[in-house]
């Protein structure tokens, strides 16, 4: 272990270590949510660790070695039936889980595939397989751009017909990324998305919530009741590997939601938030812990971090989801997942 990593950050190495170094994933170590639709979901325990090894990967490509082995057995769970077959039980879908729709897994699974093209030049499959159906990372990137730039909302939806702002922060990241590894021109439909957020999504209210965060169905205009912090910081910290100076000004705003107690710093999720496996004050935190680290803000950080430190040698009820996050905001300099997202250069 090197001399200058912190105990926290070796704790939680160690710990995701655990869940995806032995050729697969240990789901004995991953936590189980009630329902696999909502935001608790095993696909996140798998895709947002590991945005921390590839943030590492593009600070330091020596680590290829040791990392990619826990990348494969991360991809691999990601096509097992624990991952998509919510989109048939409890959804009640009946296509593809690939076909159309389904962004909340389709787009992430696309995004950690040109992220892992990104970092060693190939793909870790020829083809995705799943569900006795098979595409490639281009040609779902593809249906995804179209079904962005055919839709109502200038969004590819979840579920419901209904477009989120986490899961399109997704679609962002996914056409630049494919962009810049093919050619493409897929970004070009980014701004429609983002006039819908400007337009129809922000809250405009002093305190609260910043954005609705999921429209009605095939519209632009929005569901007024859903609001939440936690799709808030979660879609801030994504949105910003896209446009950092937008998000850089609504996340002045939003930091009204952050709660000061002496040197510690952490996001209150309203209760329902917790009950209903969409947020959780620790999730949340570590999720402003990513965006303030990313955003180049180090008293915020660190006041966020101080919050959650002590509580990684125990682990999170919610691992290794949170514990990823800690370690992504560990590994993220100012910058670095917009770099990771654009390979260099920034845009606004």
């Amino acid at each position: 272990m090197p001399e200058t990593m912190s105990e926290p950050t070796a704790a939680a190495l160690a710990r995701l270590e655990r869940c995806y170094s032995a050729g697969a994933c240990d789901w004995s170590r991953i936590y189980r949510p009630r329902r696999e639709m909502r935001n608790f979901a095993s696909r996140y325990h798998l895709v947002y660790p590991a945005l921390a090894y590839f943030v590492e990967l593009k600070r330091d490509p020596s680590q290829a070695e040791r990392l990619r082995p826990q990348l494969d057995a991360i991809y691999h769970g990601l096509l097992e039936p624990r991952c998509w077959t919510y989109w048939h039980t409890e959804l009640d879908e009946q296509t593809w889980p690939l076909q159309e729709r389904n962004l909340t897994y389709a787009g992430r699974l696309a995004s950690f595939i040109g992220f892992y093209i990104d970092a060693f030049g190939e793909p870790p499959a020829d083809r995705i397989e799943i569900d006795g159906r098979s595409t490639t990372y281009t040609d779902l990137s593809r249906s995804l751009w179209m079904q962005m730039s055919d839709s109502p909302s200038c969004g590819v939806s979840c579920y419901h017909h209904q477009s989120m702002v986490m899961c399109n922060a997704h679609m962002l990241i996914n056409n630049m990324l494919h962009d810049r590894l093919f050619g493409t021109d897929f970004a070009a439909a980014n701004a429609a998305w983002l006039t819908t957020v400007e337009d129809h999504l922000l809250c405009g209210e002093d305190s609260g919530p910043l954005f609705y965060y999921g429209t009605e169905p095939d519209k632009p205009s929005p569901l007024v009741e859903k609001r939440a912090l936690g799709a808030d910081i979660w879609a801030l910290f994504l949105m910003s590997g896209v446009v950092p100076d937008r998000v850089s000004g609504w996340f002045e705003r939003w930091q009204r939601n952050i709660v000061r107690e002496g040197e510690h710093a952490f996001v209150r999720v309203a209760a329902w938030e917790a009950e209903q496996e969409f947020s959780s004050n620790e999730l949340a935190t570590a999720w402003a812990f990513c965006l303030a680290k990313e955003l180049g803000q180090p008293d915020r950080a660190r006041r966020l971090r101080r919050f959650l430190a002590p509580r990684v040698a125990a682990g999170f009820e919610l691992d290794p989801y949170i514990t990823g996050l800690f370690l992504l905001g560990e590994r993220l300099e100012p910058g670095a997942f917009h770099r990771l997202v654009n390979g260099a250069g920034r845009t606004s």
